[in-house]
C-alpha cells in the first residue's frame, strides 16, 4: 500500500498545474471526490475502486482503506485525507444535501444540511484523520448511520 501512495502523491514537483479554479466549494469537493475515485479505480488499489458509487454502502471500502493505514502505522497523506474527506462528504451531500461553510483548524470545512431551524453539521475531516489513526473507534459507516436520524430529530446538532 505505501507504493501506491507514492505513486499517487510522491513526486509533486512533476505534477501537472491546472489554471481551472473551482466556481464554489460544492464544485471543488465534487471534482476531490472524483479523483478519489479515479485514483482507485487503477488496478493495483488497495481496495475496489469500483464500489465507489457514491452510495453508503461504498463506505464500507472507504473505511477499509483507512483501516489498512491505521493497521499499518502509517501516517495518512495529507493529500489522501482531502480526498477522502471530499468523497465521505460528497457521499452524504448527495443522499442529504446540503451546502459546505468554512469550519476551523480540525474540520477546515462543514457540510450543513437540514432545515436552517434544525441544520445539521457534518465533520468528516476530523473523521477521516481519527479513523487513520485511532482505527475502529472513528469508524465511517457508523459514524455516517447517525446523520439521518440526527436530521429526523428536528434539533441543530453537530456531528463530529
Amino acid at each position: 500500500m505505501a507504493a501506491f501512495f507514492r505513486k499517487l502523491f510522491g513526486d509533486k514537483q512533476n505534477a501537472p498545474a491546472t489554471s481551472e479554479m473551482p466556481e464554489s466549494i460544492e464544485q471543488g469537493m465534487q471534482w476531490q471526490a472524483e479523483d478519489f475515485v479515479r485514483a482507485f479505480s487503477q488496478p493495483d488499489a488497495p481496495i475496489d475502486g469500483s464500489c465507489l458509487d457514491y452510495s453508503s454502502a461504498s463506505l464500507d471500502e472507504v473505511d477499509r482503506l483507512l483501516d489498512n493505514v491505521h493497521c499499518h502505522g502509517q501516517e495518512l497523506p495529507d493529500d489522501l485525507h482531502f480526498l477522502i474527506s471530499a468523497y465521505v462528504f460528497e457521499v452524504a451531500r448527495r443522499e442529504f444535501g446540503g451546502r459546505y461553510l468554512r469550519g476551523d483548524e480540525k474540520d477546515p470545512f462543514v457540510l450543513v444540511m437540514g432545515k436552517e431551524d434544525a441544520s445539521v453539521g457534518l465533520c468528516v475531516m476530523s473523521k477521516v484523520r481519527g479513523r487513520a489513526i485511532n482505527g475502529n473507534e472513528d469508524n465511517i459507516p457508523f459514524f455516517y448511520a447517525g446523520i439521518a436520524p440526527a436530521i429526523d430529530r428536528g434539533v441543530p446538532a453537530t456531528l463530529i
